[in-house]
Order: C-alpha cells, then structure tokens, then sequence
C-alpha cells in the first residue's frame, strides 16, 4: 500500500479536523507518506498542528501545508464526484503539492512540477481503487487548472480549446439526427489536438474536450433537477429570516463570519 504513516505502516485512517466545525476544510493532525510506484519517491504531507497560520477564508484554495477542501468538487457535482471517499488521500497529497508549487517564485518551473504532481495525483486515485474513467476525469480538472494557474496565454487557449471543441462535439451530434455526416466531425475534430503533442499535452485535449461533450448535457440535466428544490429551499430560507446564500453552500456563512472578525 503506497500511502503510509511516517512510521512505515500501511495509512489504515486519516485524522482530520474539520475546521471551522461547520466549514469546508480541514486540517491534517496526523502526517503521512506516499510513494509513487512510477519514479519510486516518497511525498510526505504534514500535519497542520494547532496554531499555525490558517489560509484567508475567503481564499479560493487552501495554500497553507496540511490544509486541504478534500477533493474540490462543486457541491452541485458531488452526485458525479464525491468531495472525500477513496479519493480523500490522493486529494489531500494534490492539496499539499500545489501548495509546494505555489511558493515557487518561477511560473514555469511551478508549472513543470505540477505536471508530474498531477499524474502522481492521478496514479494514487488508481491505487486506491478510483475508478478508471473518474480517475482521468479528476486528473483533467486539475490539469486544466494547472495550465490556467501557470501556463499563461497556452494554457487559456487550451481551456479554450477544450470548451470550443466540446460545443462542436454537441453540436455535431445534435445535427447528426438530420444529416449523419455531421459524425464526421467528431473524430475529426481530434486532428486538433496534435499541436499540443510536442508538449505532452494532447491527451488532455482530447480527454477534455470528449469528456466534456458527454459530461456536459448529464450535467444540465442533472441542474435541471435540482434547481426546483433548491429555490423551494431558498425561499423557506427566506421566510424563516435565513440568509438563502446558506442553500448554495452551506459553509459561507461560516465563511463570511470569520472574514468579519478578521477585518
């Protein structure tokens, strides 16, 4: 078993501390390792001890070492993708290798090491029995942000690329129940893909683009679904002399609070 605790023993359990008790993130109070099976090093995240210096609440992403949201996952997605489950190690090792790459002062040397932090992330979601699709679905996320964080305008452009390519996707198919030649585009539009090759790049065109294409409309219907709850939700919030913001995501509350005490 590849993640163990800095005594060498298999990683049976992770102590956490949810922090604040009803906020979205968490500190690590006991460390860990990791070993990656492919270049045979060892990745040691570290505890948070009590104390220490916590990420601004408001921050998109935690960038203090031992302090992870878990896999971040919308709320809205986690019928898709759960925030914690067999992912939870490897989410937790990520968290703490971006926030490795973040102290570095040189973009591209922070964006070389993500790269290798990434498919590290995706080969421990395979050891912990991820399944393969979400697996590769999860390691495309945070790639493609990678790219937006450190890759400048090549790294937009991909982002781009991958959204332009996955409308045409759907657009092809939808015109496919007139005229079945618009099929035609779908494989072709991975010819577009090869400029990215010479930088490694071009499976996480690909992934993204026809991951996107297929997750896109399943996602809709599934907002579609919810969306009629969440308003019913809302305005009960409402009536009870709630604040409705609580309904999208329960934690910015607690978010806002401590953001005031800070000021």
């Amino acid at each position: 078993m590849p993640f163990r605790t800095e005594d060498g023993r298999p990683l049976d359990e992770l102590l956490l501390a949810q922090r604040p008790a009803d906020g979205y993130r968490f500190d690590v109070r006991a460390p860990f390792d990791y070993e990656d099976p492919v270049s045979g090093r060892t990745y040691h995240v570290p505890a948070h001890p009590p104390g220490a210096p916590d990420p601004a609440p408001e921050a998109r992403e935690p960038r203090v070492h031992g302090v992870t949201d878990l896999a971040s996952v919308p709320m809205w997605l986690w019928s898709f993708i759960a925030s914690y489950g067999r992912q939870s190690a490897p989410a937790i090792l990520h968290d703490e290798r971006s926030v490795v790459a973040a102290e570095l002062d040189d973009p591209a040397a922070a964006l070389a090491q993500r790269r290798v932090d990434d498919r590290v992330f995706r080969t421990a979601l395979r050891e912990q029995r991820v399944p393969v699709l979400r697996s590769w679905i999860m390691w495309a996320w945070v790639s493609a942000d990678r790219e937006r964080e450190f890759g400048g305008a090549a790294g937009i452009l991909l982002i781009v690329q991958a959204v332009v390519g996955a409308l045409v996707v759907l657009g092809a198919s939808v015109a496919a129940f007139w005229n079945p030649w618009w099929l035609l585009v779908v494989p072709a539009l991975a010819l577009l893909a090869l400029p990215w090759a010479a930088a490694g790049l071009a499976s996480l065109v690909l992934l993204l683009t026809y991951s996107s294409a297929v997750l896109a409309p399943l996602i809709a219907l599934h907002l579609v679904s919810i969306a009629p709850f969440r308003l019913i939700e809302a305005f009960v919030e409402v009536l009870a002399g709630g604040d409705p913001r609580d309904v999208i995501r329960p934690t910015v509350q607690a978010d806002r609070e401590s953001a005031a005490d800070g000021s």
